[in-house]
């Protein structure tokens, strides 16, 4: 199984194509996700994540195959070494490189929904169409045409998948920001590739 990559500013986006049920027989987590989910700040607080999504199987059953990608944004020593002396600055920079990127990810999917009918995308984490969720205030979602579901909130696991279809290990730092973050989104097509 071989993957492509498109480098950019920093950035590698890779891309596998995969076929729907061998990917979702291997990577979807029956148990414990919820669980693990309940840990992240958003849970709750996004339309985009647990709890409330639908059953994962039932809504991706209309769908043969995926195109799985992977955002990989390095952050070079220099900037490693910033971040260390400094977490407001490191959550700055993580901002700025990570999360913009991984908004460029999602509408560029949605960009592509429009131009293959019938497809659909998971998003990498959380929903960040707006800066503050409506369901915060308890409120209906403002953009329910554009949302997407979080692929972490559908119980698929993140760190296997990235091991195993793009050869990439999950990096942690103690303080500051780790070698690169990675986010995964994919989508879903009518069609077998």
């Amino acid at each position: 199984m071989s993957s492509t990559t498109l480098e950019k500013k920093g950035r590698e986006i890779l891309f596998q194509y995969l076929e729907k049920e061998s990917f979702l027989n291997r990577y979807v987590r029956m148990e414990g996700f919820e669980e693990d989910c309940r840990l992240c700040p958003y849970y709750g607080k996004r339309w985009s994540c647990p709890p409330g999504l639908p059953d994962t199987c039932s809504y991706l059953e209309p769908y043969q195959s995926l195109c799985l990608a992977a955002l990989k944004v390095n952050y070079p020593e220099a900037v490693r070494e910033e971040a260390a002396k400094d977490a407001v600055r490191a959550a700055r920079i993580r901002e700025e490189r990570y999360e913009s990127a991984k908004k460029e990810l999602l509408l560029k999917l949605l960009e592509l929904e429009e131009r293959i009918p019938g497809s659909r995308t998971l998003g990498a984490g959380r929903c960040i169409l707006c800066e503050h969720c409506a369901r915060e205030q308890g409120k209906p979602c403002r953009y329910p045409l554009k949302r997407r579901y979080s692929i972490t909130g559908f119980g698929l696991d993140f760190g296997r998948m990235l091991k195993d279809v793009f050869g990439l290990e999950l990096l942690w730092a103690d303080s500051g920001l780790p070698e690169y973050d990675v986010a995964v989104a994919a989508l879903f097509l009518r069609e077998k590739m």
